[in-house]
């Protein structure tokens, strides 16, 4: 077993990671990904997000089993199974960078849409959401199309959290069921995915050197985010836990989109003419909802 700088660059990413995973339930692989794979090569560096995380998902999920919405656990994974046998068959006949610039989009709209609920309306305009509209046909199909699909990408690009997340926000009211419904997922998931890159040959010395740096990292960012969740409500949690989605989502984007010049152009005037449309219409929007209540 040998030690590198390099595992210690690694583990102090795993702090932030495992903050934002202790926090909400997701997050710590897909946060560390671009600096662990690119330091430690994709060939160590997925077998490392998927097997760091294992200790501590084993203990939330034991922990706090009395608070998983078994329920919604068994329909995720009776629903995500097929998915997945699936997604392994389709692997070689869909393009991953297709398949997550597809998901990226998909994910940033979602998660655009709820940030303007969740964070625009009651913190900027100071309008009152309406939890109690009623759960339409519609929705259902999104929910249920998104964890099918969900379960279809994790398995062949094992990126298919952020969609399972989205069915999983809806269906799971309370903030810690939903981290500890999430936790136990993952438990499932990824002791498939650790006993398939084990059988792969992935388990090397190499890798048992960086997870013994990262481990202790990795705890003391997990542990301070059960704890920041503690002390935060159920609004503040979704506006976390959409930001994150938006983050996974663009990045997403940024790595796999092929960026030229000119399209980087494009997308920049886009999305600054875009941004400023939405600011114009919500300060025109605010300004009305003041004089509505000054009139009041």
């Amino acid at each position: 077993m040998t030690f590198e700088f390099d595992f210690l660059i690694v583990g102090l990413m795993q702090v932030l990671g495992f903050f934002v995973q202790g926090t909400t339930g997701f997050g710590c692989t897909v946060i560390a990904a671009p600096l662990t794979n690119g330091i430690l090569g994709t060939a160590a560096g997925v077998p490392y997000g998927t097997v760091i995380v294992i200790p501590f998902l084993y203990f939330l999920a034991i922990k706090d089993r009395k608070n998983i919405s078994w329920k919604d656990l068994a329909k995720i994974v009776a629903l995500c199974a097929p998915g997945i046998f699936i997604g392994q068959k389709l692997f070689y006949s869909i393009s991953p960078q297709t398949a997550k610039i597809s998901i990226g989009t998909m994910i940033c709209v979602i998660a655009i849409m709820n940030i303007h609920k969740y964070i625009i309306k009651p913190l900027v305009l100071k309008e009152v959401n309406n939890e109690d509209a009623p759960d339409t046909m519609g929705k259902k199909i999104f929910r249920y199309g998104c964890l099918i699909l969900g379960g279809i990408v994790h398995g062949a690009f094992t990126i298919g959290g952020p969609l399972i997340t989205v069915y999983t926000l809806e269906a799971v009211k309370d903030k810690k069921k939903f981290r500890n419904t999430m936790t136990s997922l993952w438990c499932i998931l990824n002791v498939w995915n650790g006993f398939t890159q084990y059988q792969n040959g992935a388990f090397t010395p190499y890798l048992m050197s960086a997870l013994v740096v990262g481990l202790p990292l990795a705890g003391i960012g997990f542990f301070a985010g059960m704890r920041f969740l503690e002390k935060i409500n159920r609004e503040q949690f979704l506006r976390i836990v959409y930001m994150i989605l938006m983050v996974i989502g663009f990045n997403m984007l940024r790595l796999n989109i092929p960026w030229t010049p000119q399209l980087l152009k494009i997308a920049i005037i886009s999305i600054l003419v875009v941004g400023s449309g939405y600011a114009f219409t919500i300060l025109k929007k605010k300004k009305a909802n003041v004089e509505q209540l000054q009139k009041g």
